[in-house]
């Protein structure tokens, strides 16, 4: 009786399968022609501030300002070369129950203004989160001026209330900040 090994069957299956079949030419030079396009994701900025931090023996402060030095990522040479469109998203939530106006400023290493925006964190009417988003695209011009940037100013004010109560140090709610870098880079090898 004949005895047939399955390992056997395979191998000859495949052998014979790789003999018969065809190839067709692989043009190794389309590695020359290699474009890569990565997109990088980064957290930028995360801030929370307490209402009760707009208010200094109950006098109300209308603007809160912070700053970001040394910003080194537009100094490497890959991302002056490779960078082809940036997307900076903020997000705020607040809870307090005043609307801000949220600007940045981007400056570069002699503190000149590269680039501004400005947005408004709506107001919570009854303490509840009140969630704003804005999105900057930077590409051609604006993309140029971002690369130069080593600096960023960010300034939150406070509008007016419109029954004339002001923050103090017993006032409740908050504010927070997330953004994130959206980075387009397209790299030809």
């Amino acid at each position: 009786m004949l005895k047939i090994n399955v390992k056997t069957v395979f191998y000859i299956i495949i052998l014979s399968t790789s003999l018969i079949s065809c190839v067709k030419d692989v043009d190794f030079d389309q590695a020359d022609n290699l474009s890569l396009s990565p997109v990088l994701e980064a957290s930028l900025v995360y801030t929370e501030v307490e209402a009760s931090q707009f208010s200094i023996n109950d006098v109300e402060l209308e603007i809160v300002r912070d700053s970001i030095a040394n910003i080194e990522i537009f100094k490497d040479q890959f991302v002056k070369d490779n960078l082809v469109k940036a997307e900076f998203i903020f997000k705020t939530t607040n809870t307090i129950l005043r609307t801000f106006n949220l600007q940045v400023d981007f400056l570069n290493n002699t503190d000149e203004l590269q680039h501004t925006l400005s947005f408004d964190a709506l107001s919570s009417s009854s303490g509840n989160e009140v969630v704003t988003e804005y999105i900057e695209i930077f590409e051609d011009d604006s993309l140029d001026d971002l690369k130069l940037v080593t600096k960023m100013v960010i300034t939150l004010r406070l509008y007016p209330s419109s029954d004339d109560s002001i923050l103090n140090e017993n006032s409740s709610g908050k504010i927070s900040l997330k953004s994130k870098g959206v980075f387009y880079f397209n790299i030809d090898v």
